[in-house]
Parts: structure tokens; C-alpha cells; sequence
């Protein structure tokens, strides 16, 4: 054998490693974090991204599957737009779900469908409203039934109403009550008596409970449900006809009672006439006031301190609209975006962008229906009914079923690598079951198990670093 030969083959052998000397598997960086910082990175996440990670490895599943992380996502969860068409079209039994964010003159849109396979305990439904995360569907002229539902986690809860084949007011909703940590359904009906005297009765379902509570009369008035009904506690409404008694109508669910709210001061009586172009909602946290003052602009009104009366101050003017055909369009102001551009639900069959600066519409095409269609404000949630609906029989979409059946098989995790371990002894919780209460890990969130796959076992890579060291790698 020559030099050359000789040389080639050093070369070639010297580059091949050694058995021993393979490179450790270092720990995932985001488990040596303390619980309560994965969480605050987790709730960030858009709900599609986030719904994307419990599929990521068993410990993720148990973080996002925790009450405490459902309520830090909630409180960080923005504002989504949820549709339903006028009426369901047969080629599209569903609703659709849009996050929306500004980037510059553009849009990033998320979109997800809730389907009755999946998400939704039926689709004939003819109302829907939402608060903190649960969707609530009120039944079609053939089901009277409320149904109580996370579309997000395919659960839900179906309430009887107490009486069938009557005429519903126009007074319903979900909502909750803060000091008393509860849900609670209204809904107003027309009593079968005859009498000359036509009055609406309320009654109050509170979830847990499992029955309905008269509560007296309801107003007369025919109203309906913004976009964002839901604050302080309370659900509002807007009069639909010029023959209105007040302008703003609400129900608190703590005292369970009806009110009104005054509106800015320069409304006159004779603007009740107008009451059915005008809109009322919830605008970054304060309730806000349609004023049109022509066919052309219309004013935006925010009640700053809720409650008080001389605290309507007029934020927003829209204004250089084109009507069609000379007459008044329908405008109701549902998201303010980052960059200060105003989403509005436009006729009810489109969504268009106000922009205030060039005092400007644009279209959008975040939606592509053929008819008009309902839009409804919803926080998407993992908040779990097994948590607030104790007591009622709750109900889940069979998708759910089988993908928890694949999350409760015995296995658990590589304390390194994240690989999934074959464990007879230990089973995953399902969702909403607090951490600590199953036998998941002896410390989930330690670095003291001593489960590791094989791989790592023969590496047993060095102590962890610390937490800065590892930062600044």
C-alpha cells in the first residue's frame, strides 16, 4: 500500500467518533423555569397555537390542562369575533371564529370553525351570547333548551327552560356574577294568561344549582344584544324600535335586578326616534354610544367611570360615509386595533376597517358569507366546566373523548429530553383537574425524577446549570 492510500484511510477513520463520546442531550431550557413564568409565556400564546402545545409533550398537557393557568390565559386572552349566518347556510353548519391583529396597513387573521362534531352541542340555534370564555346558545323554535358550552374544549351543560311552547322576551343572556363566583342564564317570557295587560316575566338559572328562580317582571321594551354585551358584571341591551322607553337597558347579575344607564346629556327625548340606527358595546373596557348626527358621520361616546353620567366623553368621529342608495347603513364598532384602526360589523354582511387618520372605510374579507349573519364578542378560553358547573351534568363531543383516552395512557416523560416513557404507575389528569391531585409525578415540576429514557441514562448528562448561566448562552 502506498503513502497516498495509506494517508486517505487515516484520514477517513480519524473523523469517525467514538461510541463514548456522543454529545449530551441537554434538559428542555423552558422546564427549568419556574412553573409560574412557563405559565405567564404559555397564556400569551394565540388559543390556536396554544391548543397546538398540549400536543408538545405529557408536562405542557399538565400545564395547559391547570384551573390556575385557565384563569391567567383568561385575563390575558384578547377579543375574537365569533359569526353565526341568518340563517345557518346547509353548506357550512358552523360557526366561525376570527383573532384579529393589526400589522401596519395589514391584518394577520387566525380563524377557527366550531363544528357540532367537534366544538358545539347543536348548530339549530337561534341567539348566542358569550362571557368569560363560555358560550351560550339558546335553541331554535323546535329546541327550547340553553346550552352552556366551551367550544374550546368541546364541553358543555344543556338547561331545560321551566316552561315549553311560550313566547321568550327579548331579555336573555349569560353572564356572572364576581363577588358571588357564580354563572348564571336569564330569559324572559310572555305568561300564558289572558289579560288585556301584556307583561314579561324573568326568571335566573344559576349553573350548579340545577334549577330556574322567578325574579319578577322584565321590561317591555324590545331590545337586542350588541356585539359586547357583557360588563361590569352586567348585561346590556339597545332599543330596536322608535318607541323605546329608555336608551340603555341592563341586567346585574349580582343583584339579579333590571336598570338603565343615562345617556350622554345632550340626548334629547326626541332622539329615541333614532334609537333603532344607533349602537351601544363595550370598547376597551368602557361602554360606548353610537350618536348619528347625519347620514354621513356618526359619533362614538365611551362612558369613562361606569355608571356615572357626566363622564361621556365623545372619543371617536366617523365620519365621510357613502350610504347606498341615499339611505342609513348600520354600524356597530366591535374591536380598536393596535395601530388605532376601529373593526366594524357593517349591515350585518360585512366587516369593514375605520381608519382615523386619513378618516377613511376599507373592506375586509375575513369572512365570505352569502347572506347577513350575527356577530358575537368571545374570549376563547380553557376555562373547564368541570370547575364552574359542579353539580350539572356535563357533557363532552366525542373528538375529546378520544383524544383524552390517547392522554391517559400510562406513560410519562424524559426528565431530559422530553421522550415519552412507558409508566404503569402513573396517568395523566383530564382537563380541569387541579395539579397535585393525581399521582402525575412525585414533584411535576422538580428536577429530581429519576425517569429517564435510555439514551439519557447512558449520557447522564451534568448538573443543570443555573438559570442565568443558561440565559446568557
Amino acid at each position: 500500500m502506498n503513502g497516498r492510500k495509506r494517508a486517505a484511510i487515516k484520514a477517513s477513520t480519524s473523523i469517525v467518533p467514538a461510541v463514548n463520546q456522543e454529545s449530551p442531550i441537554l434538559p428542555c431550557r423552558i422546564l427549568l423555569l419556574p412553573r409560574r413564568t412557563i405559565y405567564e409565556i404559555l397564556a400569551r400564546l394565540p388559543i390556536k397555537t396554544l391548543f397546538q402545545c398540549r400536543s408538545v409533550c405529557k408536562r405542557f398537557l399538565c400545564f395547559i390542562s391547570d384551573p390556575e393557568f385557565a384563569k391567567l390565559q383568561l385575563s390575558k386572552s384578547q377579543v375574537c369575533i365569533l359569526i353565526k349566518t341568518q340563517p345557518l347556510q346547509n353548506a357550512s353548519k358552523r360557526l366561525q371564529l376570527a383573532h384579529v391583529e393589526s400589522s401596519g396597513s395589514n391584518f394577520q387573521v387566525s380563524k377557527l370553525n366550531f363544528t357540532p362534531k367537534s366544538n358545539l352541542p347543536t348548530i339549530d340555534i337561534s341567539h348566542m351570547n358569550a362571557c368569560n370564555g363560555l358560550l351560550c346558545l339558546v335553541g331554535s323554535e323546535k329546541d327550547y333548551n340553553f346550552y352552556v358550552c366551551n367550544p374550546i374544549l368541546g364541553e358543555f351543560i344543556t338547561i331545560q327552560p321551566p316552561y315549553k311552547d311560550i313566547q321568550r322576551g327579548s331579555f336573555w343572556g349569560l353572564g356572572y356574577s364576581t363577588m358571588m363566583d357564580q354563572y348564571k342564564v336569564l330569559q324572559s317570557y310572555y305568561p300564558v294568561v289572558e289579560s288585556n295587560n301584556r307583561y314579561v316575566t324573568a326568571e335566573i338559572y344559576t349553573i350548579g344549582t340545577g334549577s330556574w328562580r322567578s325574579i319578577g317582571n322584565a321590561p317591555i321594551d324590545t331590545v337586542a344584544m350588541p356585539f359586547n354585551a357583557f360588563l361590569n358584571d352586567t348585561l346590556h341591551w339597545f332599543p330596536c324600535t322608535p318607541n323605546g322607553s329608555e336608551f340603555i337597558h341592563t341586567f346585574d347579575f349580582y343583584s339579579e335586578k333590571f336598570g338603565t344607564l343615562p345617556p350622554p346629556d345632550h340626548f334629547r327625548e326626541d332622539d329615541k326616534k333614532f334609537t333603532n340606527y344607533s349602537r351601544i358595546g363595550v370598547l376597551g373596557g368602557c361602554l360606548f354610544m353610537i350618536y348619528f348626527t347625519n347620514s354621513t358621520r356618526f359619533d362614538i361616546w365611551v362612558m369613562k367611570e361606569y355608571g356615572v353620567k357626566e363622564t361621556w366623553t365623545k372619543q371617536f368621529v366617523v365620519e365621510n360615509l357613502y350610504p347606498k342608495q341615499g339611505s342609513w347603513d348600520f354600524y356597530e364598532p366591535m374591536v380598536v386595533l393596535n395601530n388605532g384602526e376601529i373593526l366594524m360589523l357593517y349591515n350585518n354582511d360585512a366587516v369593514v376597517c375605520y381608519n382615523q387618520k386619513r378618516k377613511n372605510l376599507r373592506g375586509t374579507k375575513f369572512f365570505r358569507t352569502r347572506s347577513q349573519f350575527d356577530a358575537t364578542a368571545y374570549t376563547p378560553s380553557l376555562v373547564s366546566l368541570n370547575n364552574i358547573a359542579k353539580g350539572e351534568q356535563i357533557s363532552r363531543m366525542q373528538v375529546t373523548k378520544d383524544y383524552d383516552k390517547l392522554c391517559t395512557d400510562e406513560f410519562q416523560d424524559c426528565v431530559d429530553c422530553g421522550v415519552q416513557l412507558v409508566n404503569p404507575i402513573c396517568s395523566f389528569p383530564p382537563f380541569g383537574v387541579p395539579y397535585g391531585t393525581v399521582n402525575y409525578h412525585a414533584d411535576m415540576f422538580g428536577r429530581n425524577s429519576e425517569s429517564r429514557c435510555a439514551a439519557c441514562m447512558d449520557r447522564r448528562v451534568a448538573p443543570a446549570k443555573s438559570f442565568l448561566s443558561l440565559w446568557n448562552m
